[in-house]
């Protein structure tokens, strides 16, 4: 089986046939970090070296990103390590130990007080996005044979109304100001379903799953409650993956925390795939998820960055393999750290979990 068949036979819930699949993410800094440790050539990633499966974007089958050229050009900010995003919200590098990250340190509706003040904002038209053609000679049917495209581009309801507002803003409006968050989630939804439906057109059946990474969790419980999740952000998440339905396209979504109490609202809205499972969290233990939803549900994550990959042993991230495997798998799971690996991750960790997903994960699936 190839990558595509090891993927969609996970998520389809059906039993694995040669082995569990398995992913790999992890911050620039610390692939530096892992690529030395394993003494890697200059041409082979640590993905490659371990075989491990991945999902991809169609953009890198196209060779081209999609983009609001116009916007973006007109947004570009003149000081190094800051950038305008197409919401109208400044995003700047922050430096935390060796790792770079990207903060957001001006939300454009943070004084907004009326539907009126969020309608003037000048938001970004599905009409912008400029969609390449696919290049001469480029047969994106046969690139795709052993590929999973998935398309996390545009969705997130939640995290864009945040980020747009400022977190405190929203909180507050959410219960005192309820039109403007509505407002900006409906102002949002315009464009990102305007931008989906022209994808669907323009490269039909190229897109397998549509993704959305809003997060609702925090360690200990929800951010805020389920009734105001299911009020303001659910039905749009909703739209967003019945469109993908029609297209025969599955709902795919991350989200951090301690998330079990809401994950039947993820699964009205159209989720079969949920990452990343930060089974640290409060609430998230793997048998208990598989039990109440691992009928409806395809679980991708699941190895703990905050614990057991950081500060255990390589014996510890050897048990902790197998123990997702058994209660999340086999059937209907990809194991994957659950989060992007990050620079203080000790290499030995690393190899000892792919090696031993590599045995393990084979052994479970021809019934060893």
């Amino acid at each position: 089986m190839n990558n595509r068949e090891q993927l969609m036979c996970a998520i389809r819930r059906r039993p694995p046939v040669e082995r569990i699949p398995y992913t790999y993410e992890a911050r620039a800094e610390a692939e530096t970090i892992f690529r030395r440790y394993l003494g890697l050539r200059a041409d082979q990633s640590v993905a490659e070296y371990f075989g491990c499966n991945s999902f991809t974007t169609l953009w890198r089958g196209l060779g081209k990103s999609f983009a609001l050229p116009e916007r973006q050009a007109r947004n570009r900010a003149a000081e190094p390590g800051v950038m305008i995003d197409i919401w109208g919200c400044r995003r700047e590098n922050v430096r935390a130990g060796t790792a770079l990250y990207s903060e957001i340190t001006h939300h454009p509706l943070a004084a907004a007080e009326t539907v009126a003040d969020v309608e003037a904002h000048d938001w970004p038209r599905p009409d912008e996005l400029a969609l390449p053609d696919v290049p001469a000679g480029l047969d994106l049917a046969a690139w795709k044979k052993d590929q999973v495209v998935l398309e996390m581009s545009f969705i997130g309801p939640f995290g864009i109304a945040w980020a747009m507002l400022g977190m405190e803003k929203m909180m507050l409006d959410l219960a005192i100001n309820p039109a403007v968050v509505e407002a900006v989630v409906a102002k949002v939804e315009e464009f990102t379903l305007g931008c989906l439906e022209r994808i669907f057109a323009k490269y039909p059946g190229m897109i397998d799953l549509i993704g959305s990474g809003d997060d609702y969790g925090t360690q200990n419980g929800l951010l805020i409650s389920n009734d105001m999740i299911g009020r303001f952000f659910m039905p749009s998440l909703k739209r967003h993956f019945d469109l993908g339905r029609r297209h025969g396209v599955i709902g795919y979504h991350h989200c951090c925390g301690a998330i079990f109490d809401m994950i039947p609202q993820f699964i009205e809205a159209g989720v079969e795939v949920l990452n990343p499972i930060q089974t640290s969290a409060a609430g998230m233990d793997p048998a208990r998820l598989k039990r109440a939803y691992g009928q409806q549900l395809c679980f991708h994550g699941g190895m703990d960055i905050q614990q057991t990959l950081v500060r255990g042993s390589p014996a510890d991230v050897r048990a902790e393999v197998r123990s997702r495997i058994d209660t999340l798998g086999p059937e209907g799971y990809i194991l994957a750290p659950s989060h992007v690996l990050q620079p203080d991750t000790p290499p030995a960790n690393l190899a000892a979990m792919y090696e031993e997903v590599q045995n393990y994960g084979k052994q479970v699936a021809l019934g060893g």
